[in-house]
């Protein structure tokens, strides 16, 4: 009872310190989870991986799975430098044939964080998902980290 008792407390404690610090919230980020089920049939299997899969980044991405991680943060750093809210800004999308679409939208933040969205889900989809980068420590991605200017 009392490791269940810290266990959750721990993760209370996880969420405000995440919601506080403005690194996740729940409305965006259920969408992209639910991108990433529809398109791969995984979303909380890339929370640890690699350098860039999950909360926050830092060194070279490892393999093609990371690297689409790693440009959807390029994505929504773009999508921050004019404005928008990747992490909290939600926005309508469908899934069919295992293939998520963004709805009709007509906010420009909106689209632009749904395109960042479902450019990674597809990149996903075609990547390899490699087991020994599943919970990779980040002591091991490095200091030096590629241009998001290329993408």
């Amino acid at each position: 009872m009392g490791s269940l008792l810290f266990g959750l407390i721990s993760l209370l404690t996880v969420q405000l310190t995440l919601t506080e610090g403005h690194v996740v919230r729940t409305r965006s980020v259920i969408e992209l989870v639910g991108m990433l089920r529809c398109s791969t049939g995984r979303s909380i299997s890339y929370l640890t991986y690699g350098c860039y899969c999950g909360i926050g980044g830092r060194g070279w991405p490892r393999d093609k799975t990371d690297w689409c991680c790693y440009t959807h943060d390029c994505c929504y750093g773009k999508a921050e430098d004019i404005g928008c809210h990747p992490k909290t800004d939600s926005y309508s999308w469908s899934c069919r044939y295992f293939t998520p679409r963004c709805g009709n939208i007509y906010d420009e933040c909106e689209k632009m964080i749904c395109d960042c969205d479902v450019q990674l889900s597809k990149c996903l989809k075609k990547a390899v998902y490699q087991r020994k980068y599943s919970f990779w420590p980040n002591f091991l991605c490095g200091r030096y980290r590629p241009s998001c200017s290329n993408f």
